[in-house]
């Protein structure tokens, strides 16, 4: 990403009193919510925190000036695993609108009832996931993660 700045190396000196620099992350780019904290902690109190975000650039820009119009979609619906058809419904009315094409009233109903139903499934999964990460498998996460993915 343009402008995001990426420390590579932080300072690891600590003599008990001092503050200490630490990374921590990223995780994998298949986790939801990506990102690399650099943390500083005195003791073991966290007094300030850099997050650097931007790991889940998919380079989409550059995957599209060598695909034609008709391609493009099968890139475009991997930014939201979960509701893929938004991301395409999104690329697909701005080229219909560049050649001028007029999109029967019924298929765009259509478009909007999937696309709504795919945006609803995928707040349920950040909802059960969130649920998960704050309450883990004993404090009752697991429970609501397994009533949002039914």
């Amino acid at each position: 990403m343009p402008g995001t700045e990426t420390r590579q190396v932080v300072e690891i000196g600590y003599g008990g009193s001092e503050r200490l620099v630490m990374n921590m992350g990223p995780q994998h780019p298949s986790a939801h919510g990506v990102f690399r904290a650099v943390l500083t902690l005195e003791g073991e109190t966290v007094v300030a925190l850099d997050a650097v975000i931007g790991y889940l650039h998919r380079c989409h820009e550059k995957l599209g000036e060598t695909l034609t119009y008709v391609q493009y979609p099968s890139i475009a619906s991997k930014t939201d695993y979960v509701a893929a058809m938004t991301s395409e419904l999104a690329y697909v009315s701005a080229v219909e609108q560049l050649g001028k094409v007029e999109v029967p009233r019924r298929a765009q109903y259509l478009r909007v009832i999937a696309a709504e139903l795919q945006r609803i499934a995928s707040h349920c999964l950040w909802l059960g996931t969130w649920c998960m990460d704050i309450g883990g498998a004993l404090g009752g996460g697991a429970t609501v993660f397994l009533y949002c993915i039914r």
